[in-house]
């Protein structure tokens, strides 16, 4: 199938040719990529949610900050982050079957 051509931002561009690399896609399957998921998200949700989501998804440091996730320092702390605000965590038992473990209890508020 021919394509036509398609001007895209240069940030845009950017972010797509570094995704592109990381997942071994062409910038174009890259776009095309997220053109697809575009369609899909926008037909499962409503208008209200699109425009919320993008109104939060512009972070021109966004690159920056998935750099640092992919290191052993930023695991750290995103393990660090799940510990302290999840208060069950699962794991996978003999045989492959998911289970809590590492229950936390939240202390009881005593009543007024």
């Amino acid at each position: 199938m021919a394509g036509i051509p398609v001007r895209l931002s240069h940030a845009l561009t950017l972010h797509a040719r570094e995704a592109a690399r990381v997942l071994d896609r062409s910038l174009t399957d890259q776009v095309e990529h997220w053109a697809r998921l575009g369609q899909v998200v926008e037909a499962a949700i409503g208008a209200a949610t699109v425009h919320r989501l993008k109104a939060r998804s512009y972070d021109p440091e966004l690159a920056q900050r998935l750099a640092v996730a992919t290191t052993d320092e930023g695991r750290a702390k995103a393990a660090r982050l799940i510990r302290a605000r999840d208060m069950v965590r699962h794991g996978i038992a003999e045989g492959g079957a998911i289970v809590g473990v590492g229950r936390r209890r939240r202390a009881k508020r005593a009543k007024p």
